[in-house]
């Protein structure tokens, strides 16, 4: 099949697989997009552990792309290594390549440039389907969140795929649970969405997972989904 990367057909795509199940979604980007697919997985929230244990089952070539921001909780790098041996995943690890020290006591949002976004957009280049776990109930600025958008980057076109986008927290739960896919272990300690150590903590406020995110701040993306713009033109 040849690359879908024109936004009309994207946009063909995704109302196509709108009430498809994350399986197909997933897989309609691997077969569109062969070797030119990737899934993104932090290994910290329930969501992306579902989205590497479905992808382990269509097609463990597909790269992992784990930033390793050098802030992570010691969980999180020996949760990671569980999954990936496991489950036979292919993991390729994006590391910063500028120190900026403990920036995230005095700019987060430049220290999750430096860390997260940076890296990511230098090894998407390699790609032109990106696969991830965000979902619509996640947060508000989620909400409209489809399970395939064009989106662009400097010019060039890149298909965001979200093969959970429709699903609920609960949904997520079941899932697991019913794949007897083990959790991240902070998650059982009352975190709900768990990124660098010193920008997380536990969340009581059930209605917004993302709320231990960056705590007293207003803060609530890191910028690796707001760097690239979506195109929602007709």
């Amino acid at each position: 099949m040849a690359p879908v990367l024109d936004a009309r057909s994207v946009r063909q795509a995704a109302a196509r697989l709108s009430d498809a199940p994350a399986e197909a979604i997933l897989q309609w980007a691997v077969e569109a997009f062969p070797g030119r697919t990737a899934v993104s997985v932090s290994f910290g929230g329930a969501g992306g552990i579902a989205l590497a244990h479905i992808l382990s089952g269509l097609d463990r070539s597909v790269p992992v792309l784990f930033i390793d921001t050098e802030f992570l909780f010691p969980e999180t790098h020996a949760f990671k290594d569980e999954l990936v041996t496991r489950y036979g995943l292919t993991v390729r690890t994006l590391r910063p390549t500028r120190d900026v020290g403990p920036l995230y006591a005095t700019d987060p949002d430049a220290c999750c440039q430096a860390r997260r976004v940076d890296p990511f957009d230098d090894a998407l280049g390699d790609y032109d389907a990106w696969a991830s776990a965000l979902r619509r109930d996640q947060s508000p600025t989620r909400a409209t969140t489809d399970v395939v958008e064009y989106h662009e980057r400097e010019g060039r076109a890149v298909v965001k795929v979200h093969p959970i986008a429709h699903w609920s927290r609960d949904e997520v739960a079941r899932y697991l649970r019913e794949h007897e896919v083990p959790s991240h272990p902070l998650l059982d300690r009352g975190y709900t969405s768990i990124g660098c150590w010193p920008c997380t903590a536990p969340n009581a406020n059930a209605a917004d997972e993302r709320a231990g995110r960056w705590p007293g701040r207003a803060k609530t993306e890191c910028g690796l989904h707001t760097f690239t713009v979506r195109s929602v033109a007709p």
